[in-house]
């Protein structure tokens, strides 16, 4: 085929390309597209208008584009367009320069391009980007960096890689429009299709269309891709373009497409961590996550306008977290809500929370679209598809983890393997899959994880109850583990849980995970490592409670994680989570009809509440308690709730009811001989004594439990006893003996990290210094205590704040 012909075939093609087009276009706008009003539009004669959709008449690359807009062709299909529409020009222009020579016998094609080939391939720019200015600031230097540089820096290449529908494309094509006049000698610009349903580009095809668009004529591009690429970086040398390459799967398929000289740019895009141009091609890596929230409403409001967010304010607000603030996922949902009545934004937000957890009509199917490179499940699948099989079931098995992060130890656990799965996570990091927090710690948006959930749904038979029973067992062992360390005097549980050898017959345990070898669990070695532990994972660990409370046959699971959280909750001061974990508990206990921890749930229930404030409710949950107890013949149950309903009595001033029920427990230890249960008795004993005004009655019961505490090296016993012998020494006139008591007790409860009780010692501590006339040292230490009060959001703030007000000045 001579040049001529190559011309015109091309013409002809993008001439059926455009006519297609057209009709794409009269399909989505249900009429014929109105050709004369088209050429108003374009400011051309409809002449001209014809003679460049029948392909007689070859379009500038301005009107071109506009042409393009004006029919909706965008993105990656208008970069197509474009690159055809540029090799036409370029052939035409070859069959031009090469008129009364190209028929000669034996003549050969030139091998270098025409003198005025400048490519100007970028698509045109989404219109509605926002945020990302950290990252344009970093292209920014970039870029002018190449530019200052030219013939002195090496090659640069920049990697803009992401999960699927994060922005990366928009962000690429946003900032090479802005700095294409730093390169004077073109734009390329190819969609290398790595993630797409089809095969995805070669290079050898890319290279093939970069070679037309800087003048080589058809005939002389050479078939074999190493010296096409060749050519290419010949081509480029001294020369200052830009080349915009496009949704790469691979760093392989990239690498021929680089220019070898400075003064050009490359920049890819990619859902995969190209961390082969990284390496060898020393790329600058921008990795981009989900938009903040102020970017993410930003967008929302220039896709609908910001008349119609004003009237929804709050659904708004809603609708970009359902979004996950992915951009895709966002301008999918405003196209929904642009196209309806007003009001559409609240039917829309209320349509996606009740599709969240469902295995159908999920999340994805509401925001779901025709077109595959919209449609967020197609979009996503595109990426799960080229995952190696086993990264892929871990994949699918995060679709059973309900928190908000996981770590390596517990994905260990989902994936049934002994250790944590560092190649398998490696792979859905470098996929853009998982997003690492931290180190071992992962985490992906909340689409992912809708999509994920839908893959476990679907998965084998048992695979996805199996995993969730895997991740229960090691959460219970390490939240087990994890207690020990902060309560080590304390016996073990009595109910030792699923796993254990005490509980052989549990009835969580199912034959699914018999097979399966115990995940490893997290480094928890001492207390500072236990609280860390309980600090990054509390969140979790609710929501894990949470399913394993709605999963038959699971419950047990989520009352014993709640009493092994239980004295992290109290010591942190987490009173409101402390309340939601017990009625978690209570809940699972109910449905599973299991009695014995049911009245133990709602004893600790009982508890949580009155740290709320709220002793009504309290009272009734203890006393509800307390006879479900004595109906089981449960004697240490009754005596544990009596202990409780001390504690509440006390919280509400009505300590002479609360005496009954301390001596009535305190009797109960005796009779059993229980070291630590006497000790909890003289305890309850002493402190109600000395609220109702017998401190020296109460005193020498707190030594009595001082000393059986100390035998038992219970720590946390003697902190609060010591509390309570400050109190009574205090109110015997004896304020340096109450300092000496006092200071013990902080270093206990600082050593504890029981951070409710520190603040209390703190203020029981300034006190007895101001009654040794220590005031600047009682302020103080009333200041700290505070301190301590506000950032646990405690109402007994209140109270040091008046006593501190009192003695200011």
């Amino acid at each position: 085929m001579g040049v001529a012909d190559d011309a015109g075939a091309l013409r002809e093609r993008l001439a059926a390309e455009l006519t297609a087009a057209v009709v794409r276009a009269e399909k989505r706008l249900g009429r014929a597209v109105d050709r004369a009003e088209l050429a108003r539009r374009l400011n051309v004669s409809p002449s001209s208008l014809y003679a460049y959709l029948n392909g007689t008449t070859l379009a500038g690359t301005a009107v071109f584009d506009e042409l393009l807009a004006a029919l909706g062709v965008t993105g990656a299909q208008a970069g197509r367009l474009a690159t055809l529409r540029d090799a036409a020009e370029t052939a035409r222009r070859l069959r031009h320069g090469r008129r009364g020579t190209a028929g000669r016998a034996g003549d050969e094609p030139p091998a270098g391009p025409a003198p005025a080939a400048v490519p100007r391939q970028l698509p045109a720019a989404y219109p509605q980007f926002v945020g990302r200015e950290a990252e344009l600031r970093r292209l920014d230097a970039l870029s002018a960096a190449v530019a200052d540089a030219a013939g002195t820096r090496p090659v640069t290449v920049t990697v803009i890689e992401g999960t699927a529908g994060v922005g990366k494309t928009t962000l690429a094509l946003h900032w090479a429009h802005r700095v294409k006049d730093r390169f004077p000698d073109g734009q390329l610009h190819v969609n290398l299709r790595g993630f797409d349903s089809g095969a995805p580009v070669e290079a050898g095809e890319a290279l093939y269309g970069f070679l037309l668009a800087l003048g080589v004529a058809p005939g002389a591009v050479p078939a074999h891709e190493r010296v096409a690429a060749a050519l290419l970086r010949t081509l480029l040398t001294g020369r200052r373009v830009l080349l915009v390459l496009d949704n790469a799967r691979s760093a392989e398929q990239v690498r021929p497409l680089l220019p070898g000289t400075p003064g050009c740019l490359a920049i890819v895009t990619s859902r995969n961590r190209l961390d082969g141009l990284v390496v060898r091609e020393g790329a600058l890596r921008i990795t981009l996550d989900v938009l903040p929230r102020y970017a993410a409403r930003s967008l929302l409001e220039r896709l609908v306008g910001a008349a119609r967010l004003a009237r929804e304010p709050r659904a708004a607000d809603e609708l970009v977290d359902l979004c996950a603030r992915l951009p895709l996922a966002l301008a999918v949902a405003a196209a929904r809500v642009a196209a309806a009545p007003t009001g559409s934004m609240n039917f829309l937000v209320t349509e996606l929370r009740q599709a969240q957890g469902e295995a159908e009509q999920g999340q994805l199917d509401v925001l779901g679209q025709a077109d595959a490179d919209l449609d967020l499940r197609s979009v996503f699948h595109g990426s799960y598809a080229l995952l190696p099989p086993p990264a892929a079931r871990l994949f699918r098995l995060l679709g059973c983890h309900p928190g908000p992060e996981i770590d390596d130890f517990a994905c260990a656990a989902l994936a049934g393997t002994a250790g944590p799965p560092r190649a398998q996570l490696d792979a859905l990091t470098a996929a853009h899959l998982l997003r690492q927090q931290g180190p071992g710690r992962y985490a992906l948006h909340d689409l992912l994880r809708a999509y994920a959930r839908e893959l476990a749904g679907g998965g084998p038979p048992g695979e996805a109850r199996a995993a969730v029973q895997r991740l229960l067992r090691h959460y219970l062992a390490a939240a087990r583990l994890a207690d020990r360390h902060l309560e080590p005097w304390h016996p073990a549980a009595p109910d030792a849980g699923p796993g254990d050898p005490a509980d052989p017959a549990d009835p969580a345990d199912t034959a699914d995970t018999a097979d399966t070898a115990p995940a490893a669990l997290p480094p928890i070695d001492g207390h500072a490592a236990a609280t860390a532990w309980f600090d990054a994972e509390l969140t979790t660990l609710q929501a894990v409670m949470a399913q394993a409370a709605a999963t038959g046959g699971l419950e047990p699971y989520a009352w014993r994680l709640a009493r092994a959280c239980a004295l992290h909750l109290r010591r942190s001061g987490r009173r409101f989570q402390r309340g939601l974990v017990h009625g978690l508990a209570r809940e699972a206990a109910g449905r599973a009809g299991d009695r014995a921890a049911w009245c133990t749930a709602t004893r600790q229930l009982g508890d949580a509440v009155s740290r709320l404030d709220r002793p009504a409710e309290a009272r009734e949950l203890l006393h509800e308690a307390l006879r479900a107890c004595r109906e089981r013949g449960d004697d240490e149950g009754v005596r544990e709730v009596r202990l409780s309903l001390v504690r509440m009595y006390a919280s509400t001033g009505h300590h002479e009811r609360a005496l009954p029920h301390a001596r009535l427990a305190l009797a109960r230890a005796a009779r059993t001989g229980d070291p630590l249960a006497l000790a909890d008795g003289l305890t309850a004993v002493s402190q109600t004594e000395e609220s109702l005004g017998r401190p020296a009655e109460a005193l020498e019961h707190a030594r009595r439990a001082l000393e059986l505490y100390e035998r038992l090296r219970h720590l946390d016993g003697q902190a609060g006893i010591l509390l309570g012998i400050g109190r009574c020494e205090q109110a015997l006139g004896r304020p340096a003996e109450a300092v000496a008591v006092y200071d013990r007790s902080l270093a206990l409860d600082r050593s504890l990290g029981d951070h409710y009780r520190e603040a209390h010692a703190l203020d029981h501590l300034a006190g007895a210094h101001a009654a040794l006339g220590h005031h600047e040292e009682s302020r103080a230490l009333r200041a700290r205590a505070l301190t301590v009060l506000e950032a646990l959001r405690h109402p007994d703030a209140a109270a040091v704040r008046a006593k501190l007000a009192a003695t200011a000045g």
